[in-house]
């Protein structure tokens, strides 16, 4: 029977966690004028930090574009165009790059989804099959009457989606009938919707004021 020498043992042992994220993120200026949909090619150029930062710190880009993000503030529909960014790497290190990026971009708040089945917070993913080049300013205004904690738009033609997570006081049960009530107002609206794709994440919110303690806390290695 063979056995692993010590180091070999020590060394799989210390193979960090790998975990895929949804940030949510936007890029300021960078993106304030760039369509939605824009790819990763165009990013690339227009946004080198982000591609830069994840490769030092051993962090997956899996997909990225730009979006919109919309919410309601004191009854008026705000939004902004975002990044539909899912990236796959050690909690530690993605956690590090969202900060980063939050730091570089003067963002007061940021957002990282950790997907898994046991975590706490209901999530919910509307498929836009058709695109969601048809969602107007006036549908807006209605969504964010069932959204109220707003949501984000995904444009990537037939994988376009709307992705909700329940951040508020709705217990899971309010939260998937207010998805159900946002589904059916967009099919009135003329939108093809798919189906709901409930879930559940972790999600970790970074502000201004914790940025350098995530930034402290990734792995070392590629990072350093």
């Amino acid at each position: 029977m063979s056995v692993l020498p010590a180091s070999a043992r020590f060394a799989v042992a210390l193979q960090p966690e790998v975990a895929t994220a949804r940030i949510g993120i936007s890029a300021g200026v960078a993106i304030a004028q760039v369509p939605p949909g824009t790819d990763r090619r165009a990013l690339e150029q227009r946004i080198p930090i982000l591609f830069e930062t994840a490769d030092r710190l051993g962090v997956t880009i899996d997909s990225v574009s730009v979006g919109q993000g919309f919410f309601s503030e004191d009854g008026v529909v705000m939004s902004e165009h975002d990044l539909d960014l899912v990236v796959s790497g050690p909690p530690d290190n993605v956690n590090a790059l969202a900060a980063i990026l939050g730091q570089a971009w003067d963002q007061s708040l940021v957002f990282v989804w950790y997907a898994a089945a046991d975590r706490s917070m209901a999530t919910a993913t509307i498929l836009l099959p058709s695109g969601a080049v048809a969602l107007m300013g006036s549908i807006y205004e209605q969504l964010v009457g069932e959204l109220v904690d707003g949501g984000h738009v995904r444009y990537a033609g037939a994988d376009s989606l709307i992705f909700v997570a329940n951040t508020g006081d709705d217990a899971d049960a309010a939260f998937y009938t207010r998805i159900t009530r946002a589904q059916q107002l967009l099919e009135r609206a003329g939108v093809r919707v798919g189906p709901v794709q409930p879930g559940r994440a972790e999600m970790v919110a970074l502000d201004r004021a914790t940025y350098d303690t995530y930034i402290a806390r990734r792995i070392r290695g590629k990072a350093a």
